[in-house]
């Protein structure tokens, strides 16, 4: 029997409403996937000290508060913070692992949480030397169309006692 023209009205409006629904979990899901690929991108960059493209994983207007550094305010000033501050204690002989990433969406800005064990060993051999463990707290904004970092604070949770790695290792 064929449908009547209600009943075909009806059941296009239901594929609709189907078609919007699949339209926002898609949207859901490559905007957390871009973001992976942003937080993959910037510790990617951060092992290989790969100054400017860390830099470029942030905001125009982005802060960066982390473990034993004052905070950092705006793209310029987070640029030279890389190279002239951060490159003193992360010289690329480090072993980055990232892993628990938890990520909430809202609209144009999310929320992620990751969890990151560093590796610090001995350059000449490369031997272990001590493990890190801290959480990142991020922030992120989509600008111009692109998930960028628009706040970060990581916090050491377990390391070495003091103020951070020791000097001299490379």
């Amino acid at each position: 029997m064929a449908m009547t023209l209600e009943e075909m009205e009806k059941q296009l409006k239901a594929t609709e409403n189907a078609l919007k629904e699949l339209e926002k979990r898609v949207r859901v899901t490559e905007d957390i996937q871009e973001i992976h690929e942003l937080q993959r991108r910037y510790v990617n960059a951060l092992i290989c000290t790969e100054w400017d493209d860390c830099a470029d994983c942030f905001s125009e207007h982005a802060k960066v508060d982390v473990y034993l550094h004052d905070p950092i305010k705006g793209n310029a000033a987070i640029r030279k913070w890389f190279k002239e501050e951060l490159s003193q204690t992360h010289a690329g002989k480090e072993g980055d692992v990232l892993v628990h990433p938890v990520i909430e969406l809202n609209g144009d800005k999310a929320t992620g949480k990751w969890l990151l064990y560093m590796m610090y060993c001995y350059p000449r051999t490369g031997q272990s030397l001590f493990w890190v463990q801290g959480f990142y707290d991020m922030k992120h904004v989509r600008e111009n169309g692109k998930w960028k970092i628009s706040y970060m604070n990581w916090e050491e949770r377990m390391g070495l006692p003091g103020t951070g790695p020791p000097t001299g290792l490379w």
